[in-house]
């Protein structure tokens, strides 16, 4: 008898060990199609490649879908930086190289407009030398002799990278030497902790200017400091006059993305022929602020506007 229905019996058995097995896993999982819906929080310990969000805490956003690859930029190093003005840290979201040593090119002004409102007052006036106009480069139309207020020049040095401006604001102010100005840039680097940062001039054209990606951007949230950067960084165009109204200067920014993509509030171009494309922008996401440097690039616009869209995708706000 009991041959007979060893067979039926072994089969129920089995059927409820599996029917067990089952029921303690309903709801612990979700389907592949969930799966997939849902963003992925990578892990404290979790790396890939040349990620690092190893600072970013699984317990806020924004969460990284791991689902979404890195996109292809031709810079050789780059940095995303999300921030909130009032936090000194921020988390990075995405980096290339972004420890790599290069020439900054006109990044350099950044630098050149910190250290001039830190030491001057942005009214004070300055009388324009012929050294300042005759400097090589992009240039504002600077006038020999003409007078300018601080931050005035800024306006000049920061919307079209002009070279004659940032040579003004380091040779021809009312307190500083020229070396004096260059010391103050290299002593405000060490300040911040930029260990990889160095300046030679205020202008950029050399290659001896140098940072990286990640510095640079530890720079510009040390701009956020101030106001009157931030401004004029997302001044699309304006028009500055002399002290005698005798010269008009109408101003137009290099940054091209400015008003093409509506998040971005502000930003920095660069280039030389041995730093290549760099670029930085300041832009709104959610709450936060983002902050994404490249350099190196034969296309800078065209890198950073993939890693605005893929910052936006690759991660939950």
């Amino acid at each position: 008898m009991f041959k007979k229905y060893f067979l039926q019996i072994l089969a129920v058995l089995l059927l409820l060990a599996i029917a067990g097995v089952l029921l303690s896993l309903k709801g612990e999982k979700p389907t592949l199609s969930e799966s997939i819906k849902q963003p992925i929080q990578a892990s404290i310990q979790q790396s890939a490649g040349d990620r690092n969000v190893n600072n970013i805490s699984p317990e806020f956003f924004p969460m990284r879908n791991w689902l979404i690859d890195e996109p292809e930029i031709s810079a050789k190093s780059a940095i995303i930086v999300d921030f909130k003005p009032d936090s000194e840290k921020g988390n990075i979201l995405y980096q290339k190289n972004s420890n790599q040593v290069l020439p900054v090119a006109s990044l350099s002004k950044i630098m050149t407009a910190i250290i001039a409102l830190e030491s001057f007052n942005p009214e004070e006036i300055v009388k324009v030398s012929k050294n300042s106009v005759t400097i090589t480069g992009d240039k504002g139309g600077l006038i020999t002799d003409e007078e300018l207020k601080i931050k005035d020049l800024l306006y000049i040095m920061l919307i079209e990278s002009s070279n004659d401006a940032a040579m003004s604001l380091a040779e021809d102010n009312p307190r500083l030497t020229y070396d004096e100005f260059i010391n103050s840039m290299n002593s405000k680097a060490k300040e911040l902790g930029l260990e990889n940062t160095s300046f030679v001039e205020p202008v950029g054209l050399s290659p001896d200017n140098r940072s990286t990606a990640l510095e640079i951007a530890d720079l510009t949230k040390y701009a956020f400091r101030f106001p009157l950067i931030l401004e004029i960084l997302k001044t699309p165009e304006t028009t500055v006059f002399s002290i005698d109204n005798k010269f008009i200067h109408n101003l137009t920014t290099t940054n091209k993305l400015l008003g093409k993509i509506p998040q971005i509030i502000g930003g920095k171009t660069g280039y030389t022929e041995e730093a290549g494309g760099c670029m930085l922008t300041i832009s709104n996401i959610s709450e936060d602020y983002l902050i994404i440097v490249v350099l190196g690039s034969t296309q800078r616009e065209e890198d950073i506007e993939k890693l605005f869209n893929w910052a936006q995708e690759a991660w939950l706000w």
